[in-house]
């Protein structure tokens, strides 16, 4: 009986040895899991300065179908030397990476110049009559703004988004 059960207990082991071995789970060139998930967009869109601080001022807007990322800065924010933080849908990368390491870059070529209008602030934050007009006008976007390339779990999806920033009113 002993012996059954030890070679039952092999058995099972090998079997599951050769199972967890096997090639079903593919990875991409960066050694990321590919999966089923066709989503494909951005969550969230934060910046920082050199001392590891948001210069956000309140919450970006996302807008998944026009596929553009706002961030809204105090006045005067320099743009040169920002850390992007780019959150996406689970599974999916972005392309061009953002370095985990020294990932600073110039973002004042995202910087969008706009004449607001009444009701475009409140409490100090932008309001989203100001961010849905930024996006209804895409010809106003910057030439130099920055676009990262969103690709879903199973790679068969890109979306490219826009990253734009609007620096707050002086107040």
């Amino acid at each position: 009986m002993k012996k059954t059960v030890n070679k039952l207990a092999i058995f099972s082991l090998l079997l599951l040895c050769s199972v967890a071995c096997s090639k079903d789970f593919p990875v991409d060139e960066d050694g990321l899991l590919i999966t089923d998930r066709a989503e494909c967009y951005v969550s969230n869109f934060e910046l920082l300065d050199t001392d590891h601080q948001t210069i956000r001022v309140g919450n970006s807007y996302i807008d998944t179908v026009a596929q553009v990322a706002i961030a809204y800065v105090r006045f005067g924010t320099s743009l040169t030397d920002v850390w992007p933080q780019v959150s996406l849908v689970e599974d999916a990368k972005l392309t061009p990476k953002i370095a985990t390491y020294n990932g600073w870059t110039d973002f004042s070529g995202s910087k969008l110049p706009i004449d607001f209008i009444e009701g475009d602030w409140s409490a100090g934050n932008a309001t989203d009559q100001l961010s849905e007009r930024i996006v209804a006008n895409p010809s106003a976007f910057p030439t130099a703004a920055k676009r990262y390339t969103v690709v879903s779990g199973n790679r068969k999806v890109q979306k490219e988004y826009v990253f734009l920033v609007v620096e707050r009113p002086m107040q």
